[in-house]
This record gives C-alpha cells, sequence and structure tokens, in this order.
C-alpha cells in the first residue's frame, strides 16, 4: 500500500557488561543491526543546562560506538519516517535518568518530529484489553491539593481554579471526527479511597495534577493526596499501583501532571512512578522529569489531548505536543516523558483507520463480530504462512535475495523464493535448497533471541532451541506474538505451511497437548507415524489440538515443500488421491471459517492453497466467513479493486473479506475484539 505508515525501529539497552551497555537496533522487528556498546560510565552523565546542547551531548554519547554508528545510520537511510521505541532494560534502569527526550539527529529533536513519535518502551506480558470502545474520551481529573502541604511539606498550594480552567479549555477544544474528551472532575478530599471508587465507573484517562517525592535510594515514589480531614497523606507508588491492578478496567493512560509550583522532587516521583503503573496493564503513562511551568503545561496538554483524540497515537501526540513548545522557545520541551507497552504506539483510533484496511462488502465489525462467533464456537480455522514468523525468521523474499547473489541466479526473479529454490534443486539437489532453508531458519532465530536467553544454551536445531528458551519466556515482551495469539483462542485445529514448530510450541506454553501432525502428499511421505493410526477415535479437541503442517515440517526434511515443482507435484498428488490429507482436515476446509494469514498474493503456497485445497470445496455452504490478511507491501492502493475481485473469484458465493495490513496489526485488532467478547 502507499498509505503512509511508520517503520518500527526499536532501539535497546541491556544491563552494563564489562565493555559498557550493549544497544541494539531492530528495524521492523526482523532487521537486526549488529550490537554495540554505551559507555560504562554514561550513566553518570550530567545535563550542561542547554537543552540543545545535552541533545548532541547524548547523540555523540548514543553513536560513539562505529557499530552502533553504523547501525544507526543504515536505519535513518531505509526509514526517515519511523517509530522510536527506546527499550532500556530493566537491569539498566539507572539510565531511565537521562534525559533522552532531548535526542538530536540530523538538526531535529527526535521527540519532537512528526517523523520520529518516540517512546520508552517497556514490555508487559499481561493482555492488552483494546483500544477505546465508543467515541467518547473520559478523562477523570484528580487534583490534589492538601491543606497543610506548606505547613507539613513545605510545598505550595495548587491553584485549583486555574488547574480546572486549563483543562476545560483543552475539552472544548479537543473534539475531532467524532471523539470528545468529557473531563470529570473527582471532587476533595482526594484520597485513595475516593480515587479507586471513582475509577470503577471506567475512565479512559487518568489526569493527575499535585506534588509528589521520590526516594532514589529505595527506588520508591509517594504522592501527596488527603485523608478525609484534606490532610496531606503521602501516598507510596506501591499502594497506588497496587490499587489500579485491582481495577478491572484500568485507564488506557494515566497523565502525572506537576503543578505549576511543582518542584524537581515531584517530577521525579513521577518518573518513578510511571514504569510500576505501565507493569501493572496502563498502557501508556506521561510523566514528567523535571519542572515544567504553567505556560508551558497549558501549551502541552491543549496540543497533547487534542490530537489525542483526533488519531489515538499517544507517541506522535506527545510528538506534536513538544514541537509547540520547541516553536514557543520553550526551555522544558524534553521534560515529558511517555512509557508505554505499545509496540504500535495506538490507544484509539476509529475504525478505518486503526490499523489495516479491510476490503469487503460489508462493515470491517461485521466480519470482526462474525469471526470471533465463529472462534467462540470452534468452527474457525487459521492456515498461517511464512510472514507470520517475522519477528523470528526472514521474509522468504529476504531469503530468496541473498541465496541470488550467493549462487549465481541468472533469472530476474531474484526475490522468488520457489523459482530460487528450484534452481538450487537442479543445479545442488533435491534436498539442498530445503537444508539451507532450515539452516538459514536456524542461524536467523539465534541471531534475534536477545543474548542473555541464549549464553550458555546447547541445542541441535531449532525445534531444541525453542523448546529449551520456552516459548512464554521468548515472547514474554510481544503482547502480540501470532502464534501465542492464535493458541488463545481455544481452536481445535491449526493449519500451517510453515516447517517450523513455533504453533506447537505456543499451544504448549498454554498448558495444551497439541498432536503435530505432516501431510503426506507423496508416497515417500507414506509410512511416516499418524495420530489417525495410533488412536483412531482421535478427534482434535481444544484441550489437545491438532497442528497439520500441509507442506512440510523441519523434523522430516523431504516433506518440505519448496521449489516450484514441490508445488506443481504436492497439487497433482492431492488431486489425484484427497485421501493423502485426512479426512477432518477437508472437513475444517469445507465447513468452517477460515482465517488465513502471513501471505502475499503472489506466494506459491498461497496460491496452492486457493487453487488446490480451498476452491475445490464445493460443498462451502453453512460456513461461507473467510478472512485473508495480506502484506501491504505487496499491494498499491490503485489495485485494491482488483485484489479483492481476484479473491472473490476463488471464493464464489462466499463472504470474502481481504485485510491490507501487516501480521502483527491484523493480531493486534483480533486480540482486542477477542478480549473484548471475553470479559
Amino acid at each position: 500500500m502507499t498509505n503512509h505508515t511508520d517503520v518500527d525501529l526499536q532501539l535497546r539497552i541491556f544491563p552494563r557488561q564489562d565493555a559498557g551497555y550493549p544497544v541494539e537496533i531492530t528495524l521492523e522487528r526482523h532487521q537486526v543491526f549488529p550490537r554495540g556498546y554505551l559507555a560504562a560510565d554514561v550513566a553518570g552523565w550530567t545535563s550542561s543546562a542547554d537543552p540543545a546542547a545535552d541533545g548532541l551531548a547524548l547523540r555523540e554519547l548514543l553513536l560513539a560506538d562505529a557499530a552502533v554508528r553504523e547501525a544507526w545510520i543504515e536505519a535513518r537511510g531505509q526509514a526517515p519516517q519511523r517509530r522510536i521505541r527506546l527499550w532500556i532494560d530493566a537491569g539498566a534502569a539507572e539510565l531511565h535518568a537521562l534525559p533522552w527526550e532531548l535526542l538530536q539527529d540530523e538538526g531535529k529533536v527526535l521527540s519532537a518530529s512528526a517523523d520520529t513519535p518516540f517512546s520508552r518502551f517497556l514490555p508487559v506480558k499481561l493482555p492488552w484489553r483494546g483500544a477505546l470502545e465508543g467515541r467518547t474520551i473520559r478523562v477523570l481529573a484528580a487534583i490534589a491539593n492538601p491543606d497543610d502541604l506548606e505547613a507539613a511539606y513545605g510545598l505550595p498550594a495548587l491553584d485549583v481554579a486555574q488547574e480546572r480552567a486549563t483543562l476545560d479549555a483543552v475539552a472544548s477544544s479537543a473534539t475531532a471526527d467524532g471523539y470528545t474528551l468529557d473531563v470529570t472532575y473527582l471532587e476533595p478530599p482526594i484520597t485513595l479511597e475516593r480515587l479507586e471508587s471513582a475509577l470503577r465507573e471506567g475512565y479512559t484517562v487518568l489526569h493527575f495534577v499535585g506534588h509528589g517525592a521520590y526516594n532514589a535510594r529505595r527506588e520508591q515514589a509517594v504522592l501527596y493526596m488527603q485523608d478525609d480531614a484534606g490532610h496531606a497523606v503521602p501516598v507510596t507508588d506501591d499502594a497506588l499501583v497496587s490499587m489500579l491492578a485491582r481495577q478491572d478496567a484500568r485507564p488506557q493512560l494515566v497523565f502525572l501532571a506537576a503543578c505549576q509550583s511543582a518542584t524537581r522532587a515531584t517530577a521525579g516521583a513521577f518518573l518513578g512512578l510511571g514504569p510500576k503503573l505501565v507493569a501493572v496493564g496502563v498502557p501508556a503513562v506521561v510523566a514528567m522529569q523535571d519542572f515544567v511551568s504553567i505556560e508551558s503545561a497549558r501549551k502541552l496538554n491543549a496540543t497533547f489531548y487534542g490530537r489525542l483524540a483526533q488519531h489515538g497515537q499517544v507517541d506522535r501526540a506527545l510528538n506534536e505536543a513538544r514541537s509547540t513548545l520547541l516553536t514557543a522557545g520553550r526551555p522544558d520541551v524534553a521534560v515529558p516523558v511517555l512509557l508505554t507497552r505499545l509496540e504500535s504506539g495506538q490507544l484509539w483510533g476509529a475504525e478505518a483507520d486503526a490499523r489495516g484496511e479491510m476490503l469487503g462488502d460489508r462493515n470491517p465489525r461485521i466480519f470482526w463480530t462474525g469471526l470471533i462467533k465463529y472462534i467462540q464456537t470452534g468452527k474457525c480455522t487459521p492456515i498461517i504462512g511464512p510472514r507470520a514468523r517475522a519477528q523470528w525468521l526472514p521474509d522468504p523474499t529476504d531469503i530468496a535475495r541473498v541465496w541470488a547473489a550467493e549462487y549465481g541466479y541468472p533469472f530476474s526473479d531474484k526475490t522468488n523464493p520457489a523459482g530460487l529454490a528450484q534452481y538450487l534443486a537442479v543445479s545442488q539437489g533435491e534436498d539442498f535448497p530445503r537444508l539451507e532453508l532450515l539452516e538459514a531458519m536456524r542461524n536467523m532465530f539465534e541471531q534475534r533471541v536477545p543474548e542473555p536467553l541464549r549464553a550458555g544454551c546447547r541445542y541441535d536445531g531449532l525445534t531444541e532451541l525453542v523448546q529449551t528458551l520456552g516459548w512464554q519466556t521468548l515472547t514474554a515482551g510481544s503482547p502480540n506474538d501470532v502464534h501465542a495469539a492464535l493458541a488463545s483462542l481455544n481452536l481445535p485445529l491449526y493449519l500451517t505451511t510453515n516447517p517450523d514448530n513455533f504453533m506447537t510450541e505456543a499451544l504448549k506454553a498454554q498448558g495444551k497437548q497439541p498432536v503435530r501432525e505432516i501431510c503426506r502428499w507423496n508416497e515417500t511421505l507414506d509410512g511416516l507415524p499418524s495420530i489417525f493410526d495410533d488412536d483412531p477415535n482421535y478427534t482434535p479437541t481444544p484441550e489437545r489440538p491438532l497442528v497439520y503442517h500441509l507442506f512440510g515440517n523441519e523434523e522430516e526434511v523431504a516433506s518440505i515443500v519448496l521449489t516450484e515443482d514441490a508445488h506443481l507435484q504436492f497439487t497433482t498428488n492431492i488431486a489425484a488421491d484427497m485421501k493423502r490429507i485426512h479426512p477432518c482436515i477437508w472437513a475444517a476446509l469445507a465447513n468452517s471459517s477460515l482465517m488465513l494469514l502471513g501471505y502475499r498474493q503472489t506466494d506459491w503456497g498461497f496460491r496452492v492453497l486457493l487453487r488446490g485445497l480451498i476452491a475445490p470445496q464445493q460443498q462451502r455452504r453453512r460456513f461461507k466467513h473467510v478472512g485473508v490478511q495480506l502484506e501491504p507491501d505487496d499491494v498499491l492502493d490503485d489495485d485494491l479493486p482488483a485484489v479483492y475481485e481476484f479473491m472473490r473469484s476463488y471464493f464464489q458465493g462466499n463472504e470474502i473479506n481481504v485485510y491490507v495490513g501487516t501480521t502483527l496489526q491484523f493480531i493486534a485488532e483480533l486480540r482486542e475484539y477477542w478480549e473484548a467478547a471475553n470479559r
């Protein structure tokens, strides 16, 4: 598609080693650059009090290592428009004290540029409950102004009327595309109990204004709230976080706003509290890392909430707000910090632009509603393609490109995996491209596994490595892991055209007992053991699901369908003898909703699926619901109508919806609808 989407750039800093802090840059989750190091003494960096000079100094610190500098320049060249996620590992938390929001590159403050939405990323294992439902953004504003602040803690009182006026002005102007900002004020006294009671009513945003303090030695923050008499009570971050963790529906955004008279101690409290809020499931937290003047606070709030109401991307909204401060010449442009668990930055958005684009005769919501119903009744069959593994394994076209250069492929289609495999099979032997593919998969997977996880690990192949590490451990920082999300749907059957065992391991990680079966598409595979021979009464269930490898499995090299000839032979053999595929698979293809994901329109495997397995099912009368996810870079805007008609020609009489977007985008939306239906 030609629509603009930001490329994801993850800048990850690992715990300190002898050589310094390892730094790893990843582009679009699958292009991992060689690591470099931040200087071991970087945590001791001090500000010059000149924001521009500090921004340049941080750039020099970050790019001092040649490997990091080369990776950064290469990534910037590939993706001038990129969503930057700074992931500071928990073991390097001391680096959160540096004002990364001042970081400059090519004369621009990255955290204030429209091309580089910037956030501090904190991975969380808890499920993401999904985007905003409805068109009203409900804000609970808690302005804590104890009557004895100055006497008890030497802190000035708040101007509550001014704080309310600022928020009221924001609410009146922050309305866009049907979204409205509805602000409710928690009346004093602002006690923890009253705050808890109010949050049970279900607010999208908690906007807290007040004072706080932070104890660096204890790593504990306190907020100065009130008791029933209105006097100051220090509420620890643990108490506040525990209260939020008990809420069934937590705010999607917590905005910790230092009042106009706040001290740097308050900023420390807010920044210290932020990660703990994210850890219990709050998707995004905006906190202050220093003092903010009243004028800057007004500009910041107005722009941030106004833009957030318009497009729902929290990182982009805060970049736009910082840009307003920069334009106004305000010195506190980098004070607001965004801490988030969201990879996309999307808190909410209109259905049409939430993530991908849905082609079809019906409203997208109807497609998702129908799909969820089929999933709930077990009448949905996922069919998983090669691009569903993008986090861990290279795109097949990338492998083809490498093979074309390495083996002197003489033809023009140098990104055609089946064509390259055919060339290697003819020149090197039938199993050669299969073995090359398995080696490439194993090597790439190992490169993408975080070094602390694979340290000291001994394994013979990809499957053993995955089993040793465990799927839950590998995907702890990926709430939208494709295989984990599919495993959570509790379906009895999963079809895959991939040779890896990722789906099986994801199911095991969720306590299921999956059975793996390989399609016997040629005579050499007839002797393979089969669950249907060992247990004729076996029927796939959610507790004991079947993972069926249509195009072979890595543990049986000869079963892998890779070359053009193999795809043609697969189609011919199955058409000649349908018993080569078990009847329960044919039944699923004919009598369930189909969900194809991880394919390109031009994939050989995708075409074989459509022409050889799905289209011939004339009995697809009861279940006509078909969803096909296609990668966006495979489809141009002008070609979208033709793509839809192409799909209709294969699924005549069926309800077809084609989702043009990445697999991760599709999974994110699927999870939102699935989790909403199961609350």
